[in-house]
């Protein structure tokens, strides 16, 4: 007889989740934790019975854990832990539940551990830890999975930072995975080896493997290589202990990008230094470029005119447009995060000032209201 049992209520914290809906890329994610929980139960199991060298058979005999709704406050998946209460091959099927909760309860633990950067006894040991390699890898900067969510002072937050100190205390894992966006070029293409060469954007050169559902796509930038024809890949990077991307493990989508596309532009200035403007030039960091190419891809339509951009020589990116008659800039402080819209008509020499808080989706909207307006578009 299958008998399920509330097992875990995680919540999953952040914008994407806050319509109480779970990305299926998050599920993926989530998948491993079937198979974490049983590992966890099997240690919990021969730690109580150091005389036994492997567990009992039907140890896990109907075990799975299955998702059966999705509740409100951001995204709340319940999951349940399903086991048969008996078998006649394994009676003793049914008394086994105590040793999953105990598993469950030391990866608890073991993300709180990671949180407050404190050892804690009851964590899970070091060849367990791989798993958290998939477990949270969707997860971006403002985002959270709570694995026990109902512990207000311990909720078990696990986030980008802390699956990385969880997977770094295990001496064995060498390399790591993240889900990333690329943006380069194809030098070289191996169609024997099924894999070409990646030379991303003010960054390194990797090798990823050639899928044939993108061949043509890759071939397409590979042709066009010497034109400095661009495409971006979303897929699996690895990375060395020391952050060092390593190369793709898996490519999930790839797409040529527009001469003016934002992302790529944007990475370009990452190659900057500061005095690159006659000595006295401002470079943008990494993580203050990173900010702007995701506001772009979150909010900037992409039915509209791309702009053209340009580092200023503060540390800013100016973007421009020439639309019906308008030119039009936006000076883009990347330290404030607001951005200065002047707008002219060369007509009659119209002007128009605007500040926008560029960390707020309305002032996207605006400005995005305003590009199509301009262009003589309606909405």
């Amino acid at each position: 007889m299958n008998t399920p049992i509330e097992f875990m209520k995680p919540r999953l914290v952040g914008d994407r989740f806050s319509g109480h809906a779970i990305p299926f890329e998050m599920l993926k994610n989530l998948s491993v934790l079937e198979e974490l929980v049983i590992e966890a139960a099997k240690w919990k199991y021969l730690k109580a019975h150091p005389d036994r060298q492997r567990v009992p058979r039907g140890f896990t005999e109907g075990v799975s854990l299955q998702l059966t709704e999705v509740r409100d406050g951001s995204a709340i998946p319940i999951i349940v832990l399903t086991f048969m209460t008996t078998t006649p091959l394994f009676p003793e099927v049914g008394t086994h539940v105590t040793y999953f909760e105990q598993g469950r309860d030391a990866i608890f633990a073991t993300v709180s551990a990671a949180e407050e950067q404190v050892q804690n006894p009851n964590s899970l040991p070091p060849h367990l830890l791989g798993y958290f390699d998939q477990l949270g890898r969707a997860l971006r900067d403002d985002e959270a999975l709570e694995l026990d969510p109902t512990n207000q002072l311990k909720p078990a937050r696990l986030t980008k930072e802390t699956r990385r100190r969880i997977l770094l205390q295990s001496d064995k894992i060498q390399e790591l995975t993240e889900e990333v966006t690329l943006r380069g070029t194809v030098p070289e293409m191996d169609q024997e080896k099924s894999s070409f060469e990646f030379q991303v954007i003010a960054g390194s050169r990797i090798k990823a493997p050639l899928e044939p559902q993108y061949f043509d796509v890759i071939l397409n930038a590979f042709t066009a290589y010497r034109d400095n024809r661009k495409i971006v890949i979303r897929g699996i990077g690895r990375y060395d202990r020391n952050e060092k991307l390593l190369g793709l493990t898996l490519v999930e989508h790839v797409s040529l990008l527009d001469e003016l596309d934002p992302g790529a532009r944007l990475n370009e200035f990452k190659s900057l230094k500061n005095g690159w403007l006659d000595g006295k030039g401002i470079a943008p960091t990494h993580k203050q470029l990173e900010w702007l190419v995701d506001a772009f891809e979150r909010h900037y339509p992409d039915e509209l005119r791309l702009p053209y951009l340009y580092p200023t020589a503060d540390g800013g990116v100016q973007a421009e447009w020439s639309l019906g008659g308008w030119e039009i800039s936006l000076e883009i402080n990347l330290d404030t995060q607001q951005g200065e819209w002047q707008a002219l008509q060369v007509c009659d020499e119209h002007e128009e000032f605007y500040v926008l808080n560029l960390n707020q989706p309305d002032a996207w909207q605006w400005l995005s209201a305003e590009i199509m307006k301009k262009s003589g578009v309606e909405a």
